[in-house]
């Protein structure tokens, strides 16, 4: 049997020494997998996401609250007119108020689906109290051009009382002056008795 030589035995010795350990293999595994589970963590939020086209974005659109006060007169034609006459009211009536407006959906071509509630007051140079509200789901265009249709509920304050209803249709247009809109809309009311036709104009607020 042979035996190794001291040299040899000291070669040895020497290679075993440089050998990692055991615990020293274990921690260097652990150390080696966080740093490639982490590499993904340090990077920013945009550099782990791929970069997605502007076409294809979500967008967000802004919205507004457009409200602001309504004056103008009501016309009354057909019975409702003839009523008034025998009553010893004129075929016109004035009107104030406020109209409340929100913009439901605003697209980046400038096309707005609104929601309106417009609430007047009417009659007073009459000595009438008569109290209007209508809510319209309306549409705008780019060009301020927009229309609307909704129902109508009108209450007679004065002494005899009563109440109305009615369809209402609008049209009109939002025009810009300065760092304020003026809208003016003509509005007819469809009811029992006549159409009732409204104008309004004033200025918008807000936004």
């Amino acid at each position: 049997m042979s035996t190794m030589s001291p040299t040899a035995v000291h070669a040895f010795v020497r290679a075993v020494r440089t050998l990692p350990t055991v615990p020293s293999l274990v921690l260097a595994t652990v150390v080696a997998t966080s740093a490639l589970l982490t590499e993904g963590i340090d990077r920013p939020v945009e550099a782990q996401i791929h970069e997605i086209p502007e076409s294809m974005r979500a967008r967000t659109p802004p919205r507004q609250t457009l409200s602001g006060p309504r004056f103008g007169m009501t016309a009354f034609t057909g019975q409702i007119a003839e009523l008034r006459d025998q009553a010893g009211h004129g075929p016109f009536m004035s009107q104030f108020g406020w109209q409340f407006e929100n913009q439901i959906v605003s697209t980046e071509t400038g096309n707005q689906a609104l929601m309106e509630f417009v609430l007047l007051f009417g009659g007073f140079e009459q000595e009438m109290r008569n109290l209007s509200l209508s809510w319209l789901a309306g549409y705008r265009l780019p060009n301020g051009f927009e229309l609307g249709v909704g129902p109508n509920f009108g209450v007679q304050l004065s002494s005899d009382g009563g109440t109305t209803t009615s369809m209402v249709t609008a049209v009109g247009a939002t025009m810009p002056f300065g760092d304020i809109y003026v809208p003016a809309n003509l509005a007819v009311a469809w009811a029992r008795g006549g159409p009732r036709i409204t104008t309004l104009i004033g200025w918008i607020i807000g936004g």
